[in-house]
């Protein structure tokens, strides 16, 4: 007896097999993107944890023995000061400026690792403050257009933009060539857009490579980021950076 084959059936056969494959695979690639956005999710939530309790530790331990040595410089001083010589005045006004310089170290790297300013006085202060400071020491002018009212957001969404911006900056003196940074914060009906302009080199727009964190901080808090560059009829090159995040997540 011989045996008829179906061509057209196991056409089907594979067919459903191929589709079958394929579902597996797309549901196996969605569980493993879920799990890293959310092992991302906690990686930030962590950093974030880390720097402020070592912001605290800084600010309160190194801050409190320097102070105290100073207080002791200050007691020595007013008692053995005029005594001293030539040489030994030098050298003992130079510890006293080594303790000075590591206090200002102190400040800046808690600032960095937790701005007390975005804790205090709100975004609106803390971005000012951090875009005229850097672009200053970069010799970059810098104009930041900020609301004067509170931003109504959750403190982590205001830390994001602070986060974002404080990125956005970094890239923008790195690839040097700037000359001017403008910073923009406004309110929409939905949320705020904040916009960071510069008109140095060609960024990557590629978010995914360029501004990964960013990207995944700024989706985190329900928002959107884009990023472009140009150049103008007179060949200038620009870029700019937009971010618009809800007043609610």
């Amino acid at each position: 007896m011989s045996l008829s084959s179906d061509p057209v059936g196991q056409r089907d056969d594979v067919q459903k097999t191929d589709e079958q494959c394929e579902r597996e695979l797309e549901s196996r690639v969605t569980s493993r993107t879920e799990e890293l956005s959310a092992l991302s999710t906690q990686l930030l939530k962590m950093i974030e944890g880390e720097r402020s309790e070592l912001a605290k530790q800084l600010h309160d331990e190194l801050g409190g023995l320097i102070t105290a040595a100073k207080m002791d410089m200050s007691w020595l001083s007013a008692r053995i000061g005029a005594t001293l010589d030539a040489q030994s005045t030098e050298k003992f006004n130079s510890v006293v400026q080594m303790l000075n310089q590591a206090m200002m170290l102190k400040r800046r790297v808690v600032e960095n690792l937790r701005p007390s300013l975005l804790d205090h006085f709100g975004l609106g202060v803390a971005m000012r403050s951090h875009f005229e400071e850097h672009c200053r020491k970069a010799g970059i002018d810098c104009i930041a257009t900020l609301p004067e009212e509170s931003l109504q957001l959750d403190s982590t969404v205001q830390l994001t933009l602070f986060r974002v911006a404080q990125e956005v900056l970094v890239g923008i003196i790195g690839r040097g060539g700037a000359k001017n940074v403008e910073l923009v914060i406004e309110p929409t009906g939905e949320g705020y857009i904040m916009t960071i302009g510069d008109d140095g080199g060609s960024m990557e727009t590629n978010l995914s490579k360029a501004m990964p964190s960013a990207r995944h901080r700024v989706a985190l808090a329900g928002g959107r980021i884009e990023a472009e560059s140009r150049t103008d009829a007179n060949g200038a090159a620009g870029n700019q950076v937009r971010v618009f995040v809800p007043r609610s997540a």
